[in-house]
């Protein structure tokens, strides 16, 4: 009984379990054996003390005059030295030994033992690491290769895929690491621990520890882009007027900012001032290069930078990377421009807009509407009332009032207006399938 209550103290310790724990495990445990030994109608008593290594188990027996079956009965004058007021028919708690169960009794309490303690560290996992999701852990390395790493947390074991390891991270079995707690996944009915070292949220956990402004909340790390290894760009700003944000996350001769980039193996790390402003947020963002012009698109939520000819491939950075990762920073998508071609594309946007004005125009021009004559079309302009679509849906008070008619000859006007409208939507309809018919039969 001892060898097991030491068993469980030894592996409470290991796995960080406390007393009280251990005690309830070990107890349910020993019922368990104590049960299948006697029966499920048997209700043992347990009481397990670890410190001391000491367990007593008591089962009932009823107080009879003859013996019939050991498991369940008791004479008479030996249940009177239990309880000396004991009489025939009462039902009594007799202690027993551990060794009186038999093996087998035995292995079903070591292995019920071991289920229970390995359920209560499932609940220690989860006590101890629920709050730290999204914090930086520091573990020691028990095994690492290409493709995984499993590092030695507190009293348990953390895993890090390959997709969460920098690319170029090297570490031998004893090393530190420093890593972001992803997230706690359930495999097998376990609770695994999974690392990263890749996450954006890496990175920005990072500046909380080093640059004291920021763990502070004096500067905001507001967004992250990373691709891990290699560069990455940290856009932080600070309600106070007088700090410099970007300054002060770098430091003195770069100091908090080479501190960051060798955790990350030499990562390159841009900082930029974040702004409430899209446009000014990508200009910064585009960092080195210089911006000439933007034009935001709201709806496909896309922002056209133009950037002088000779900076147009530092704008885009080696293989699209500084792009790449401004557009990730800010969440728009960034057409780069070169000033030269933008000049072309601007002059074809302006003659496309001479040309859709010259079409409006040409089909909402007053001058089409038969009863109207010069007079009547200058009145109408006069009140507002310039182009056929807008005399379509006036009212016939806006109509008389304009032009000084009565009301029917108003109703004439106002209809003639949507009978010209309606007759071109109809020939546009026309010309549409006529060239979807056309482009079809090319097909």
């Amino acid at each position: 009984m001892k060898e097991l209550a030491k068993v469980a103290d030894e592996i409470g310790k290991e796995k960080g379990l406390s007393k009280e724990l251990l005690k309830e495990a070990l107890e349910d445990s020993i019922k368990a054996a104590v049960i299948r030994k006697y029966g499920r109608l048997t209700d043992p008593e347990v009481t397990v003390d670890i410190e001391r290594g000491k367990i007593d188990i008591k089962v009932p027996k009823e107080v009879v005059e003859s013996v019939e079956n050991k498991k369940y009965e008791i004479l008479l004058e030996d249940a009177k030295k239990i309880k000396p007021d004991a009489e025939l028919g009462d039902v009594i708690m007799v202690p027993i030994s551990f060794q009186e169960l038999g093996r087998q009794a035995a292995t079903v309490a070591k292995q019920r033992m071991v289920e229970k303690i390995r359920e209560a560290e499932k609940q220690v996992v989860y006590d101890e690491f629920q709050n730290k999701i999204g914090q930086i852990v520091t573990g020691v390395v028990l095994k690492s290769d290409k493709d995984s790493m499993i590092v030695s947390i507190g009293k348990t074991e953390a895993f890090m895929p390959k997709r969460e390891i920098i690319p170029g991270d090297y570490y031998d079995r004893g090393d530190y690491v420093r890593a972001l707690l992803l997230e706690i996944r359930v495999i097998r009915g376990w609770p695994q621990l999974i690392l990263s070292r890749t996450h954006p949220d890496f990175l920005k956990k990072l500046f909380e520890v080093e640059i004291p402004e920021v763990f502070e909340g004096i500067i905001e790390v507001k967004a992250v882009a990373r691709e891990p290894g290699d560069r990455a760009k940290v856009a932080v700003y600070s309600k106070n007027s007088n700090i410099d944000p970007v300054g002060a996350c770098i430091g003195l001769k770069g100091t908090r900012i080479n501190a960051i980039s060798n955790e990350l193996r030499g990562e390159k790390i841009d900082v930029i001032e974040w702004s409430p402003d899209p446009v000014k947020f990508v200009c910064n963002a585009l960092s080195p290069a210089d911006v000439i012009l933007t034009n935001i698109f709201e709806d496909e939520k896309t922002i056209e930078v133009v950037v002088p000819d000779d900076q147009l491939s530092l704008a885009i950075g080696k293989r699209g990377q500084n792009v790449r990762l401004a557009a990730m920073l800010t969440g728009w998508r960034l057409d780069v421009l070169k000033e030269s071609e933008y000049n072309i594309i601007r002059k074809e946007r302006l003659q496309e807009q001479e040309e859709e004005l010259k079409e409006f125009y040409e089909i909402y021009n007053l001058e089409n509407i038969d009863v109207l004559d010069e007079n009547m079309i200058s009145k109408l302009i006069e009140h507002g009332i310039d182009d056929v679509e807008k005399l379509s849906t006036a009212s016939v008070d806006e109509v008389v009032m304009a032009l000084g008619v009565n009301e029917d000859q108003a109703v004439v006007i106002i209809n003639s207006a949507i009978d010209y409208l309606t007759e071109k939507l109809e020939e546009l309809d026309y010309e549409v399938e006529d060239e979807e018919e056309l482009s079809e039969n090319e097909d």
